[in-house]
């Protein structure tokens, strides 16, 4: 008997709403979840391998302390905010949640696996398309602030290149911009960014433009 592919991440994610105490996946980075019934507790107490899978959601094991633990005054401190979001999204129900968990499982992906260099570019591109369809219900300030962090943090894990967020730019630029299919195709004002900037380091020439909408 064949599974689609929806079949099977419909299941993957039952098992996992079935088994993970929301608590225990937001304070994995310092958000608070609302505590849930004592019998829920203990019918849905993560094991050990649970918790480990949502500290890897989480990316718990690669984002140091400068972020986990950033303060207010720290300039890490919107990164730390967005992630903060990020675990109480994963922990609630509906589309939202599921677009936090590609989130989530894309910057994984994105930092554990081993690609080759045009690959791993793809996917960092895809997952900062996937960092913004998630932040479009967040502060937009906080947002704006976390982007650039988001950015750097990932060019520290690519070759050649560096990515760039341009949420700070509100006019199109053809020399950096790309329109989304849907975008005004006159329009000058930028409506939101889609994906981060791609240049190469060696000479910071655009490799692949920031998608935007106008």
């Amino acid at each position: 008997m064949s599974h689609s592919g929806e079949d099977i991440k419909a299941a993957v994610l039952r098992v996992i709403a079935e088994s993970v105490d929301a608590n225990a996946l937001a304070s994995a980075i310092g958000t608070h979840a609302p505590t849930p019934a004592p019998a829920a507790t203990q019918a849905h107490a993560p094991t050990q391998g649970t918790q480990k899978l949502l500290e890897r959601i989480v990316l718990g094991d690669i984002l140091d302390d400068g972020i986990l633990n950033a303060r207010p005054s720290d300039r890490s401190f919107p990164l730390r905010l967005f992630f903060g979001e990020l675990g109480a999204l994963l922990a609630k129900e509906g589309e939202i949640a599921e677009e936090a968990f590609a989130l989530a499982s894309g910057l994984n992906f994105f930092f554990r696996a081993e690609m080759e260099p045009e690959a791993q570019i793809r996917v960092a591109l895809e997952v900062s398309r996937s960092f913004y369809v998630v932040a479009k219900d967040m502060d937009p300030e906080m947002v704006g602030k976390a982007a650039p962090l988001l950015a750097a943090l990932m060019s520290s894990s690519v070759e050649r290149v560096k990515l760039e967020a341009l949420d700070h730019v509100k006019t199109f630029d053809s020399s950096v911009h790309e329109r989304v299919p849907d975008a005004d195709p006159t329009g000058s004002r930028i409506v939101r960014p889609v994906t981060f900037l791609c240049r190469v380091l060696s000479n910071n020439a655009v490799k692949a433009k920031a998608q935007v909408v106008t």
